[in-house]
């Protein structure tokens, strides 16, 4: 069964919200549970319920691409409600992993995307890669001058008929 982002996600924050309120019910139990106090493990798994309901609020597009282009709007809105968090980085973190675990998600849809998988070779010969910025986002062609293009002449004897130009 082939799981898309969003489901993959939405899982992921579920289940950690479900993990945080079994700590929260275990300390109520007087068990003694290394991490946060129980009013921490509370608000992240609230944190959690949040994450969920952004991903939940994302209409299904019916293309995982699309899907994830939407899922990944989301990335500049949890590193805000990250940032809000100073005061309580238990919370902070929740948010914060929301969006890396987004970008890794990105990634790894990336990296195993049909497209990614086709050799060089095989794609348009057509693409000037001469018109393809680089780093610094402009255009290499105006650095090009006469000296850096080989002056090497070949000379073919008439008479000679190899191709190589070889006597």
């Amino acid at each position: 069964m082939t799981t898309t982002a969003r489901e993959y996600l939405v899982n992921r924050f579920q289940t950690d919200a479900a993990v945080l309120r079994e700590r929260v019910a275990l300390m109520a139990r007087g068990t003694k549970v290394p991490g946060p106090d129980a009013a921490t493990s509370r608000r992240m798994a609230d944190a959690c319920d949040e994450v969920v309901a952004m991903l939940l609020a994302i209409a299904s597009r019916g293309h995982a691409a699309a899907e994830l282009d939407a899922i990944m709007a989301l990335v500049p809105l949890l590193e805000h409600r990250a940032t809000e968090q100073q005061s309580n980085p238990a919370v902070r973190s929740v948010y914060a992993g929301a969006a890396t675990r987004i970008r890794e998600v990105r990634l790894a849809e990336a990296q195993s995307s049909p497209v990614a998988a086709i050799p060089v070779e095989d794609l348009d010969e057509d693409l000037d890669e001469a018109e393809l910025p680089d780093d610094d986002g402009e255009d290499d062609l105006d650095e090009i001058d006469d000296d850096d293009v080989d002056d090497d002449v070949i000379v073919f004897d008439e008479d000679d008929d190899r191709a190589d130009g070889t006597r």
